[in-house]
């Protein structure tokens, strides 16, 4: 799937592409059709960074990373999976839900009233005056009180804000949200043997050198030199498609350091946070509670605190025994600094209160993940920091035409798979106008 390159000091390429996620195998996919030469380098043991999907945990296919497939319409990666109908079933998702008021199974009506209204809110970014000023706010400053009391604004917030962004709606900018609606296209959907095996298809027989960290960029010279723990590797330009968190931490050294703009924008276009909880359970759980394929799980959040305390679930997901929860925000970060268990009990914890105590006997296996302690990402996706959504464009531009940066985080389709792959693309092809390759 991805070759495994011999690391020389003083090896010598006209682009290095830094990061085997989905906007640098884009990237370097791309250089590739133009006969260039590059090489793509990965820190970790794996292509599709937070594009990801492990067969080993479960023995059955669980996307630890990104697993939705947003605006089918106009997503590229989709439309190739559906070319390979023998290899990938893709189908969009059929809104079922479940909704729990405590022990009590409630019609979910006062939630989803709620939803719209929030929903609605968001749009109107798409097409009102406000968006043509580029209002940048803090979205919870939209929202007017009688929804902020409303009983079930917490588990609404929840739903479409820190499950939804990575973000609470008190660190989500109406900017986002003006190019979360401008952009996306209709319907989410799901491929069943996993959105990593999709990406990884996609984008294979490419050259990627894995366990090859990129410690320091030295461009001081008129050719690059970037320091590996594998040797040094020089080349006229390089592609960085590392998270915001990564160049936001000490990860990489530039040497001389990139303009002040630059660690503004690392620093204003930070990673939210957002966790999976993948619990397999035994087939008799969903039969037991008549539960059916991909059927959504809400639990009303009573929390008094600033922020939802909550977990929103998919159930029986692709119609095997495993169901996702995602938490997200200022709890998800709570959550992931007490480690794989805390987050595991918590919806546990919150199934007990909704179907009793015997799912005990169901459970097979759990797993969490924990994306913002992982050093090589540092986070999950994208989301702009109130009044910073215009450092977009500073963390778009390159420095003196030899760094080059690529990204979710840079894409107008931003914490999307699709948007970091269109983002690479649309980067190397910069590289190759700039550099005259």
């Amino acid at each position: 799937m991805n070759n495994l390159l011999k690391m020389k000091d003083n090896s010598d390429f006209d682009v290095v592409v830094i990061g085997a996620g989905a906007a640098g195998l884009s990237a370097t996919s791309e250089l590739l059709k133009k006969s260039k030469s590059v090489t793509c380098i990965e820190a970790t043991n794996k292509i599709g960074g937070r594009c990801y999907t492990d067969k080993s945990i479960f023995d059955l296919p669980c996307d630890l990373g990104a697993h939705w497939l947003h605006s089918l319409s106009s997503n590229q990666i989709a439309e190739y999976g559906k070319k390979y109908k023998e290899d990938f079933e893709i189908y969009k998702i059929e809104e079922k839900f479940l909704v729990y008021d405590g022990k009590m199974q409630a019609d979910g009506n006062d939630l989803f009233a709620i939803i719209d209204k929030l929903k609605i809110l968001k749009e109107r970014f798409s097409n009102s005056e406000l968006n043509k000023n580029f209002i940048d706010v803090p979205f919870s400053e939209l929202i007017p009180n009688e929804i902020k009391q409303h009983e079930w604004y917490h588990t609404a917030h929840q739903a479409i804000g820190a499950c939804l962004e990575g973000v609470d709606f008190n660190n989500f900018t109406t900017a986002d949200a003006y190019l979360n609606f401008k952009h996306n296209g209709h319907g989410d959907g799901f491929v069943k043997e996993g959105y990593g095996t999709l990406l990884a298809h996609y984008r294979k027989n490419l050259p990627v050198s894995l366990n090859t960290i990129a410690n320091e960029i030295n461009w001081s010279g008129p050719n690059l030199k970037i320091e590996t723990n594998r040797g040094t590797i020089k080349a006229k330009a390089c592609i960085v498609t590392a998270s915001t968190g990564v160049l936001n931490s000490d990860l990489i050294n530039f040497k001389p350091l990139l303009p002040l703009e630059k660690y503004e924008a690392f620093a204003g276009i930070n990673l939210g946070s957002y966790n999976h909880i993948v619990l397999q359970f035994k087939e008799e759980f969903y039969k037991h509670f008549n539960i059916q394929k991909d059927e959504y799980f809400f639990s009303k959040i009573n929390s008094l605190s600033s922020f939802p305390k909550g977990c929103f679930g998919t159930l029986k997901l692709h119609n095997s025994n495993l169901s996702y929860f995602d938490v997200g925000g200022n709890f998800a970060l709570e959550l992931e600094k007490e480690g794989e268990k805390a987050s595991i009990d918590f919806v546990l914890n919150t199934l007990r209160s909704s179907f009793g105590n015997t799912i005990d006997k169901y459970l097979i296996k759990a797993h969490a993940t924990l994306w913002g302690k992982n050093k090589f990402f540092v986070g999950s996706y994208s989301s702009a920091q109130p009044g910073k959504a215009h450092l977009r464009n500073s963390l778009k531009s390159s420095v003196a035409e030899k760094i080059f940066f690529a990204g979710e985080a840079i894409s107008s389709n931003y914490a999307t798979v699709h948007g970091a792959d269109l983002s690479g693309k649309d980067t190397a092809l910069k590289v190759i106008e700039v550099l005259k390759l």
